[in-house]
């Protein structure tokens, strides 16, 4: 008896508490405009878990945006967050790095506490550290080093990826473009200095496989971390990992060996090494730590690798109620030869389809920053008297706004005329400031030459099952494509 006692008497606590800390947080941040609260309780968290259901999850916030303003307040019980698509506050959140941390829980950094890329990598790491590693892999991935990039990734994509499209295609097929850009984007690999690593097809499968399961400890947690698919998730990170760290550690051994040697402009893994030698550019770090550092970047990359995957596929998507565009688009591809880094530039309709693609469906769908303020701060025009609130923000939102993009939901790519410049922090799909996207020239000049390849050498038709088309998966941060992405590929006559 006494125990049940005691068991009601601290639940009416607990719930006491919980209403006080919500009535308290709801007034610290009563200046932000929000959508009316589903309920006292739960606030705008049904509304939210019914937009996941029926994967519309962004453009609940895109309604949000247009009925009460740029920026709103949701909340998930008694927990706020703001949500912004206003360029001024987005730009605070990019420009202020003191004010807005990244937020290190993100589901791509473990799995269920097994390390994928960690949270000190060149994409998820923070402070003097990751500004170190910034400084140097600028370097590499500077647009005066795609001339050389573009040089080696021709030969590349013209021999050996061509031969294995062709096995492929045979007289023609209806094949999954995901899956076949997969390998083609994994075997970038080999002309980045990493001809030793993994074959594309294992990277392209694991990558693949990592990528279905990153999710699943948001939305299965319990059921997938009692399951044995997490156990066979866990073995392959591990081997991923293990196989990374054994190439990484005989380059490093071979640098050792010859401190002397000039690390080549398009070797990955000696620009990676170099990045992971010091936290603070003066004191070099263990081998241990710098061996840790670069398998954690080398994982970054194969990870960041499918996103150009999803833009092409994207891509395709868009254009399938848009033939006159896509023959357009294919025409010029064909016509237009790349007999060196210069003429990428004459590509200038293909460069306004992928702009367009880039805005419909950015690979980075929205982020989430912690900004770490005092009270009485203000964020924007509003006051905020609570500390460490989170701020979310959506490319996706921002980019389908009718008050920068006419007709938003329309594939448009005359919109992208010479002189046409979007309003700053309207348009981001590689993010922007400091942590902005490194790749961005190199995944531009990879999609245009592998557009350029395929579509000098195939028909691509969209053969998309009608029951399940291909769609952008809207519950994840970074773009994922629900459904296969299929296509009749036949090769062209003489080609």
């Amino acid at each position: 008896m006494f125990l049940i006692a005691c068991l009601i008497v601290t639940f009416l606590v607990w719930k006491t508490y919980l209403i006080i800390s919500t009535i308290l947080n709801r007034k610290c941040l009563s200046a932000v405009p929000q959508p009316p609260l589903d309920n006292f309780y739960f606030g705008h968290e049904p509304s939210i878990n019914k937009a996941k259901d029926e994967n519309r999850f962004l453009d609940l916030f895109v309604e949000w945006v247009n009925a009460y303003g740029t920026t709103v307040l949701f909340w998930i019980g008694a927990r706020p967050f703001v949500f912004t698509a206003d360029p001024d506050m987005l730009k605070q959140c990019a420009t202020d790095l003191k004010s807005f941390s990244k937020v290190d829980n993100l589901p791509n950094r473990s799995l269920f506490g097994q390390k994928i890329i960690g949270t000190d990598s060149i994409l998820s790491g923070g402070g003097l550290r990751w500004a170190v590693k910034r400084k140097i892999m600028s370097r590499f991935f500077a647009k005066t080093n795609m001339k050389d990039m573009f040089e080696a990734s021709k030969p590349h994509m013209e021999e050996s990826q061509l031969k294995r499209w062709r096995e492929r295609v045979g007289k023609g097929a209806v094949l999954d473009l995901h899956d076949e850009l997969s390998i083609t984007f994994s075997s970038y690999l080999q002309v980045l200095g990493l001809s030793d690593y993994l074959p594309p097809e294992t990277i392209a499968r694991n990558v693949f496989l990592l990528l279905e399961a990153i999710p699943k400890q948001l939305f299965q947690r319990w059921s997938y971390l009692l399951s044995s698919d997490k156990n066979r998730m866990f073995a392959l990170i591990k081997k991923m990992r293990s196989d990374t760290k054994q190439t990484v550690m005989e380059r490093v051994e071979e640098m050792k060996n010859n401190p002397d040697t000039t690390i080549p402009a398009l070797d990955l893994l000696g620009h990676l090494i170099e990045a992971n030698q010091s936290d603070d550019g003066k004191n070099p770090s263990s081998e241990a730590k710098v061996v840790d550092g670069v398998v954690d970047d080398v994982m970054t990359v194969c990870l960041v690798l499918d996103n150009m995957v999803k833009q092409i596929c994207a891509l395709f998507m868009f254009l399938e109620n848009e033939p006159e565009v896509q023959d357009k688009m294919m025409t010029e591809l064909r016509e237009t030869e790349l007999e060196d880094f210069s003429d990428l530039n004459n590509l200038k309709y293909t460069e306004k389809c992928l702009l367009e693609s880039l805005r419909m469906g950015p690979a980075l769908l929205r982020g989430t920053r912690t900004y770490k303020t005092a009270t009485n701060k203000r964020f924007g025009p509003y006051m905020v008297n609570m500390k460490n609130v989170r701020v979310h923000f959506s490319e996706y939102v921002m980019q389908m706004n009718p008050d920068y993009w006419p007709q938003p939901k329309k594939f448009d790519p005359e919109r992208w005329q010479p002189g046409f410049n979007p309003e700053a922090f309207t348009y981001m799909p590689f993010f922007v400031g400091s942590r902005g996207c490194l790749g961005k020239h190199m995944a531009m000049m990879m999609m245009k030459l592998t557009l350029s390849v395929l579509a000098k050498n195939f028909d691509l038709q969209q053969s998309f099952n009608k029951k399940k088309p291909p769609t952008i998966n809207q519950n994840m941060a970074v773009m994922r494509i629900i459904n296969r992405v299929d296509c009749m590929i036949t090769p062209l006559s003489g080609s």
